[in-house]
């Protein structure tokens, strides 16, 4: 009697040619969707939950709260939204890095929320209530 094998060369290369291509179509997805989300681009900026500033273009922009003390400096490349200074001790903000479509920065010190927005004209999510 002869020792069947468990997988034939024909398995092995079928399961090796599925995984690949599971592996190409999660890329593919990733880098699709990767700030390429479809919607109006807008970053807001809130102090004290108060929208101080919004942003709808690509630039570097001064925030300065209501008193018009320096609060920070905001940097948007109509992708990817980030801060370069602040005046916190913390710098949590500066180290927060790079954010996408949906993320936020958030400055505890100076109470400071920027949030990256897509209007996509179907549903508007707004913020109830903010505590610090």
């Amino acid at each position: 009697m002869t020792k069947r094998k468990f997988l034939k060369v024909s398995d092995i290369a079928f399961v090796t040619i599925a995984i690949l291509l599971g592996i190409a179509w999660y890329f593919f997805r990733l880098g699709h969707n990767h700030g390429n989300v479809p919607g109006k681009k807008t970053l807001s900026v809130r102090i004290q939950g108060e929208e101080v500033f919004k942003v709808e273009g690509p630039g570097e922009f001064i925030i300065r709260n209501q008193e018009g003390k320096y609060v920070t400096t905001l940097h948007f490349d109509g992708n990817k939204a980030w801060v370069t200074d602040s005046d916190c001790p913390d710098k949590i903000c500066e180290k927060t890095g790079k954010i996408g479509p949906g993320g936020s920065i958030i400055c505890v010190p100076n109470r400071m929320i920027i949030e990256f927005k897509i209007d996509k004209k179907k549903e508007k999510k707004e913020v109830d209530v903010e505590t610090w």
